[in-house]
């Protein structure tokens, strides 16, 4: 039901790591329901005030964790969970089916138990309160695997209006997981309560990081004496008491790495058990601790030291060049043009790299390692740098977690200079790294002494340029010209993983069907993947007949092609920061000859709109030259990371473009 990922530190997050919270003491700011008990108010609720557009909202999240001990299990995490939520809309009826998974697999000492399921249905029937408990043999059990079963069951008599809510008791071995699942605070609708307890015995020590962007409205911390069930590890201990109140429904809003980056939870890692006199151990690792385990663990350094499968590349390649830059660029294009990335991350290889090799087909792990390997045959100076994917969430660099990671590239150091090599593309030129790789840091791995951190920065951007070469013929009433693409960077990395291996039909076909208003003839495309540092180029010729023509009066929106329609951000404001992978570099450019005896009824302003220190620039302008109408429009962003307060800014600068961009020329006959 909740989860949780580690965040790094940016303006505006608030990162409380290893219980370096603001405590106070237990305070009279409470609120707790009575389960099975709703009040009016909130069977009245017809819409949530803070957000009309929300289909549901939870008026009330608690989960409280305790550890007991069992003369069979040992320690036992015991987690109490209670959920109520008004259903406003239709849409949230759903809501009502809940699935509870739980270990089952056979094993007493690891399996998990849910007990004291109860839920409840609250309605306002011809004006009173109606209530409906869910009986209990209406509960099933569904097999999810061989060791994970669920517990599923849909509330009775829900409809919109209704209010439903649910609470059970979850128990987890200590020898199955023995740190507390993570609580989130908000998610896909709003919360108005959300309130963690947990209450820790003396013998356990874990870090605790609240991480996200909504502060804490109730911070607590005491010390009280635990009975666990057992003198041992009786004692006393620490209660917390977390809440965030009113938290804002979490949108998948454009610009982020991926939700589990921005939602506010707590996480917890366990550091050392303390019992006198039975066991005293510490868990906490540190980087270089991580660093050995990678470089000793089979599927990952002892795969690097594996490279007899390797022998005949490196000698072809030692006989062909002897510059180390060279050797550096023949071993990079020898991997990417013999193996084949099967889709798969994996951190490192499960089966063996020489497995892959010989199937010539692997894993993001298996691939990089074999050109890692094959460098460092090459006596170049080349590890490993682990990382986590975009989609995987980002890496704090506060807590050393190898379980973290789950992508792998290759470093290169000659003198001075550093590369990041990633041969899973076979159309990326060296130094360039997949979108879903460019996350901000990893972790360089040496064979040996102590790893470091690296800023992961793309050195290319998205970049565009398209061009407009036409003529205006009023008694036809046509537009025909020439139309030139130009990409570069992640452009025609994307460009090329989607067509380069295929006949030119396949994009010819998508262009005009893009372009379905037009009448186009030849199509051709220069520079599909010969040179990967060069720009992909197409061009094509083309006939169209703008709406609403007459000899005497043409409407034109000179910007054709790639025009922005709509601006991405499109909520008023924004708490969590913006985060792009690459950078946007895109530039139209329309030169429109026109006939002797016309001429443009206005020429619209120019628009230079700047965002702070650089961070980005958007420019249009329309001139008019004798009979040659020329336009120009440049959206540049350099900037990745956007703090929220900068969300405004970025936002505006969008709406401008969008705004240019639907604006419309009349060139009109001089009488």
């Amino acid at each position: 039901m909740k989860h949780s990922r580690n965040l790094p530190s940016a303006r505006g997050l608030l990162l409380f790591a290893c219980l370096m919270f603001s405590f106070q003491a237990f305070s009279q700011n409470d609120y707790k329901p009575k389960l099975g008990q709703i009040d009016r108010q909130s069977l009245e609720m017809t819409a949530y005030e803070k957000d009309s557009t929300a289909d549901a909202v939870v008026l009330y999240d608690y989960g409280e964790v305790r550890f007991i001990y069992d003369s069979n299990l040992g320690i036992v995490l015991e987690m109490e969970c209670w959920a109520r939520i008004k259903i406003l809309k239709e849409s949230a009826l759903d809501r009502a089916s809940v699935s509870l998974p739980f270990r089952d697999g056979g094993e007493f000492k690891l399996d998990e138990r849910i007990d004291g399921l109860v839920a409840y249905t609250h309605n306002l029937e011809n004006g009173q309160i109606v209530t409906t408990k869910m009986d209990r043999k209406s509960v099933k059990t569904e097999k999810l695997s061989d060791k994970y079963k669920a517990y599923k069951f849909n509330l009775p008599n829900v409809k919109k209006g209704s209010v439903i809510e649910y609470s059970y008791t979850r128990s987890t071995p200590f020898n199955l997981r023995d740190k507390p699942d993570g609580w989130s605070f908000q998610g896909s609708v709003p919360f108005k309560w959300s309130e963690y307890r947990i209450k820790i015995p003396y013998f356990l020590d874990y870090k605790m990081a609240m991480k996200g962007y909504l502060s804490l409205d109730v911070n607590e911390r005491q010390q009280e004496n635990l009975t666990l069930g057992h003198s041992t590890y009786n004692g006393v201990g620490t209660s917390y008491r977390f809440v965030v109140k009113d938290a804002p429904a979490f949108r998948n809003e454009p610009l982020i790495t991926t939700p589990s980056d921005y939602i506010s939870h707590i996480d917890f890692e366990l550091s050392g058990i303390s019992v006198k006199g039975e066991i005293e151990k510490k868990y906490s690792q540190t980087w270089e601790n991580v660093d050995e385990t990678l470089n000793s663990v089979p599927w990952f350094g002892g795969e690097l030291r594996k490279s007899g499968y390797l022998k005949d590349v490196r000698d072809n390649i030692k006989t062909t060049a002897t510059d180390p830059e060279k050797r550096m660029l023949l071993a990079y294009d020898f991997v990417k043009d013999y193996m084949k990335w099967n889709g798969d991350y994996a951190l490192g290889s499960s089966g063996g790299v020489k497995k892959s090799f010989d199937a010539k087909k692997g894993t993001a792990g298996e691939v990089n390692i074999m050109l890692t390997t094959l460098l460092r045959e090459l006596g170049l100076d080349a590890n490993p740098v682990v990382l986590s994917t975009r989609s995987n969430g980002r890496i704090s660099t506060e807590f050393a977690l190898m379980d973290r990671f789950n992508y792998v590239i290759c470093h290169v150091k000659m003198g001075e200079k550093e590369y990041l090599l990633d041969a899973t593309n076979p159309y990326a030129k060296p130094g360039m790294l997949p979108e879903h790789a460019l996350n901000e840091i990893g972790r360089l791995v040496p064979s040996k002494g102590t790893g470091r951190f690296l800023e992961i920065v793309p050195k290319d951007s998205r970049s565009r340029l398209d061009m407009i070469e036409a003529v205006v013929d009023p008694a036809e009433g046509t537009l025909k010209g020439t139309y030139n693409i130009s990409m570069s960077g992640y452009e025609a990395l994307s460009w090329r993983g989607k067509y380069a291996g295929e006949t030119d039909d396949v994009y010819k076909k998508e262009l005009r069907k893009s372009l379905s208003d037009w009448k186009i003839d030849t199509i051709t495309i220069a520079n599909k993947s010969e040179d990967l540092l060069g720009t992909v180029k197409i061009k094509c010729g083309f006939t169209i007949e703008p709406e609403n023509a007459s000899e005497d009066v043409i409407y034109l929106n000179p910007i054709m092609v790639n025009k922005w329609t709509e601006n991405p951000l499109k909520s008023p404001e924004r708490i969590y920061p913006l985060n792009m992978a690459s950078g946007i570099s895109q530039t139209v450019i329309a030169n429109i000859k026109i006939p002797a005896g016309y001429k443009l009824e206005e020429i619209p302003k120019s628009e230079i709109i700047s965002l702070p220190e650089k961070a980005g620039k958007f420019t249009y302008q329309v001139r008019q030259a004798d009979n040659m109408i020329q336009v120009s429009s440049v959206i540049v962003v350099n900037k990745l990371q956007f703090a929220a307060e900068e969300y405004g800014d970025l936002k505006e600068l969008f709406e401008r473009v969008v705004q240019k961009h639907a604006q419309t020329l009349v060139i009109k006959k001089v009488n």
